[in-house]
C-alpha cells in the first residue's frame, strides 16, 4: 500500500464566478450525471486566459467530488475547450500513468469500501466535505499494471452488466403497462 500523496498531486478546484466572454468550461457537480459522466452539451462558462493555465485540466486527471452527499471519482477527458474544475472537485493527477493506471485509480476511489472510508472522514453537518489531506493520506494498493487492467475490464464489465439489467426492468415495465392499459381497453 501506499498513500495517494506518494503517487500523485491532489489539489483543489476553484472558485470562480460566470464572465462574459467565456472560452473556457467550469466543470460543477450539476455537470455530471449520477454515475460520474459529464453531460455531453457543456457550453463555456468563464473566461481565462493562458496565464491561468495551471487550473487547466489535463487528459487523464481524476475529478473526486469532494462536497456534498454524492461523492464519486471521474476521469477527465480533454474537451474542445479548456476545462477548469470547481471548488467542489479534489483534482488527482497522477505523476507516473505507467505504473497507475487512472482508470484502476478511479475506480479504486468509486468502491463501496473506499468512498465509505471517505465519507466516515468527512467534515461538516449540512454540507459534508471530505478534506485534502484525507485523500492524500489514502492508503492505494500498487498493482502491477497486467492485474489493473483486468480489474479495469472487470469493472467495466459489471457496468454494462448494470445497464443491462436496467434496460430489462425498464423494458418489462414496459410491458406489463401495455398489458394493462389493453386489458382496460379491451376488457381482456
Amino acid at each position: 500500500m501506499t498513500k495517494l500523496n506518494k503517487i500523485a498531486v491532489v489539489q483543489t478546484g476553484v472558485y470562480l464566478k460566470p464572465s462574459p466572454g467565456a472560452n473556457t468550461l467550469y466543470l460543477q457537480i450539476n455537470g455530471f450525471d449520477n454515475n460520474g459522466y459529464l453531460h455531453p452539451k457543456q457550453e463555456p462558462s468563464i473566461l481565462l486566459d493562458d496565464s491561468n493555465n495551471k487550473y487547466f485540466l489535463k487528459e487523464g486527471d481524476l475529478l473526486f467530488s469532494a462536497k456534498g452527499a454524492n461523492n464519486f471519482c471521474t476521469i477527465f477527458h480533454t474537451q474542445k475547450y479548456n476545462a477548469v474544475a470547481s471548488s467542489s472537485f479534489l483534482i488527482i493527477r497522477i505523476r507516473d500513468k505507467k505504473r497507475i493506471l487512472p482508470d484502476y485509480l478511479c475506480w479504486f476511489f468509486n468502491r463501496q469500501t473506499t468512498l465509505q472510508y471517505l465519507t466516515s472522514n468527512a467534515k461538516g453537518t449540512s454540507i459534508p466535505s471530505i478534506s485534502k489531506s484525507t485523500v492524500e493520506e489514502l492508503n492505494i494498493p500498487i498493482l502491477p499494471v497486467d492485474k489493473q487492467e483486468k480489474i479495469i475490464a472487470i469493472a467495466k464489465l459489471q457496468k454494462t452488466e448494470e445497464r443491462l439489467y436496467k434496460k430489462i426492468i425498464r423494458k418489462r415495465e414496459q410491458l406489463t403497462e401495455y398489458k394493462l392499459k389493453n386489458i382496460i381497453s379491451n376488457g381482456n
